[in-house]
């Protein structure tokens, strides 16, 4: 090889290496702004959007991929994504530049317009890049956290000077704390029913600046962005905001996404994931339906008794003989009619889909071999942008988690008792084949309530009215007994991360520190971001191997044609019409949440044409709900001139167009 290409190769492999350090790095808020406006530059078919600017002045931008990126009018549906919503997941920020730059060469994605904003919240993200590694979900905005006479005086303090933010533990009377017996490095809280007496206090790293007596409970900032949404607002909790909207980034959020009604789907790249694990259940509030009270002003008109109560299904079979032919009642629509008031809870149906989605999501990493046994993802926030999108906007709404410590291996079970995963899989006979003394052990090592006994459980697997998945799955959502002999998984998982993974980094051993006013304390205790926030080096791999599931998503959304039309001559200028709509993809439109809450609006199916009349049917029908996979028929007597044609239109502005021209002789 000559000297000329040795250079040459040299320099290839320099450019190769300078850009791979580019891509793995996390980059702050000014510079995913940079990354989005020279993705906007580079591409004619990407516009960028200032949405908002904080309270410290940094822009929220938006990056929009699409054909129609220059058009006020929309003609296609869009997916908004939104990475890193309370900026303490920098990952979720770089899958959504990631995202961007895969749009481009993605066919199924030019379907859609794109509206990627990469952080809700870009205050708090830069504190991943701070003197002090300091994790605090709040904007700029100052609040007075503890309710004195000052705002934002009372921050954390890097005291030991290992430029992060922990803990500190001091030994005081009136602790609840005690060192565990299983790692000396793990704190846990004294337990009063077992007589235990707490030796330990612990404070976040850092000085008592205002002198109450209280440490580090004013930091800078601090409205959480990420639930400042209108769906199950938290009102009275300073992070929370004043109320729904109160912050210009989540106003400016809401604001836009109303005025963009062709938004068919959301996703959000943070600490949830709604891919993996369907949207959960179980939050009180919602109405009960198995005990309806009818208002009187509507029971007198249907013949329903306002002094009783109905079950949904007693209720539906009332009504359903008094509705047209072909319109069949649902328990969303009963619920809205009746104003049983807000939902806070997912729909059955909607949770069909999650859930059979969520099976071939699991199947997809199983087949990239993606470990997939670790921590669960957390669950969405109430006031969280994924529910006031799932429950609000009525589109299907999804999220992923691209980081989750592994979870640490747990000792085999004893070879004579149940485990969960073991009741999943049994058939209804293997479940009675056990037994009532097995399945009593299964159900206390478990947790379950005591009305679940064995007996009465074999008794409704036996009758068909529960299946051991059913009962596993329900028993995965309750605590597990506490033990406090034993670290909880969550700590064990970050303990073995950071001893396997980090060099100890990312749980630090406790040091001496004498403290101006605590005298002898000790520092140390996790590592902020360390649960949601990986190598830098992995970024690319992780991300890589789940952002394709957002493209097998979209393919997935509703998508309308007329499957066909037949027409017939009647005479005098009378045809009869048939048109088959179909929805040619898995998803309904729109969800039953969607379809409770009366948004987004239905699909409109348009007939028109020069001396049209309608004489059966309606020229503009409106079209409620159409399932994934399935073909719905019109019919129509129309009046036209002899050889008339008519324009037919299916139109959504989440859905888009689909027209056909039709000859009526």
């Amino acid at each position: 090889m000559t000297q000329k290409w040795m250079r040459m190769l040299f320099l290839l492999v320099l450019l190769g290496i300078v850009s791979s350090a580019q891509s793995q790095s996390y980059r702050n808020a000014t510079q995913l702004n940079a990354a989005l406006q020279q993705l906007a530059k580079q591409n004619s078919n990407m516009i960028v959007h200032e949405l908002s600017k904080t309270q410290s002045g940094a822009a929220l931008l938006m990056l929009e991929i699409g054909s129609e990126t220059n058009s006020k009018t929309k003609t296609k549906p869009a997916i908004f994504v939104l990475g890193n919503p309370d900026g303490t997941t920098p990952l979720g920020s770089e899958a959504a530049i990631i995202l961007a730059e895969k749009i481009k060469t993605n066919k199924n994605a030019k379907r859609f317009t794109w509206y990627i904003l990469p952080t809700l919240s870009p205050d708090a993200l830069n504190r991943y890049f701070g003197n002090a590694l300091f994790e605090n979900p709040v904007n700029s905005r100052p609040v007075n956290q503890d309710m004195d006479d000052a705002t934002d005086e009372d921050g954390p303090e890097d005291l030991n000077g290992d430029g992060i933010i922990t803990q500190m533990r001091v030994l005081d009377p009136q602790g609840t704390f005690l060192i565990h017996s299983a790692d000396a490095r793990v704190m846990r809280k004294a337990s009063g029913e077992k007589g235990e007496k707490g030796m330990y206090k612990l404070y976040p790293e850092g000085l008592d600046n205002d002198l109450d007596g209280k440490y580090n409970e004013d930091p800078a900032g601090g409205v959480n962005n990420a639930i400042n949404f209108p769906h199950l607002f938290k009102s009275f909790k300073p992070s929370s905001g004043l109320w729904p909207g109160s912050e210009a980034e989540v106003y400016a959020v809401i604001e836009f996404i109303y005025t963009h009604p062709e938004i068919a789907a959301t996703f959000t790249f943070g600490n949830t994931d709604f891919c993996l694990v369907p949207p959960k259940g179980g939050r009180k509030g919602s109405a009960n339906f198995s005990k309806i009270k009818v208002p009187k002003r509507l029971a007198g008109n249907f013949g329903l008794d306002p002094a009783r109560t109905y079950t949904m299904d007693e209720i539906i079979e009332h009504l359903q003989p008094m509705v047209p032919a072909g319109m069949e009642l649902t328990p969303s629509m009963i619920a809205g009619f009746l104003g049983l008031g807000a939902a806070v809870n997912p729909q059955k149906e909607d949770l069909s889909f999650y859930g059979e989605l969520s099976k071939q999501y699991k199947e997809y990493l199983k087949n990239l071999k993606v470990n997939t046994k670790r921590l669960d993802p957390a669950r969405a926030k109430e006031g969280s942008f994924e529910l006031w999108s799932y429950y609000h906007l009525g589109v299907p709404t999804f999220s992923m988690n691209f980081f989750t410590l592994e979870k640490a291996k747990k000792e085999k079970a004893d070879k004579e008792g149940l485990t969960v995963e073991q009741i999943e899989k049994m058939t209804p006979e293997e479940f009675e084949a056990a037994g009532e003394e097995k399945i009593a052990a299964f159900l206390i090592a478990n947790n379950a309530p005591k009305q679940y006994t064995a007996a009465r459980l074999i008794e409704m697997v036996k009758g068909g009215k529960l299946t051991p998945e059913q009962l596993a799955g329900m028993l995965k959502q309750m605590p597990k007994p506490k033990d406090d002999n034993k670290i909880s998984d969550k700590v064990q998982a970050l303990l073995n991360y950071s001893d396997n993974e980090l060099d100890g980094k990312g749980y630090i051993n406790w040091t001496t520190y004498d403290h101006p006013t605590l005298g002898k304390v000790e520092i140390g205790g996790a590592t902020p971001f360390v649960y949601n926030t990986p190598k830098a080096e992995l970024i690319d791999s992780l991300i890589t191997l789940r952002l394709p599931w957002v493209f097998t998503i979209t393919e997935k959304l509703p998508a309308l044609k007329i499957e066909k039309y037949t027409t017939k001559a009647l005479g005098s200028g009378v045809y009869e019409l048939n048109i088959w709509v179909t929805n040619t993809a898995y998803l309904p439109y729109p969800t039953s949440m969607g379809e409770r809450n009366k948004q987004p609006a239905p699909i409109i199916l348009l007939i028109e044409g020069a001396g049209v009349e309608a004489i059966s049917g309606k020229l503009r029908t409106p079209i409620q709900k159409i399932e994934g996979n399935t073909t719905m028929k019109y019919r129509y007597l129309l009046k036209a001139s002899k050889g008339g044609k008519v324009n037919v239109t299916l139109s959504s502005p989440s859905i888009g167009q689909y027209q056909q021209q039709i000859n009526l002789k």
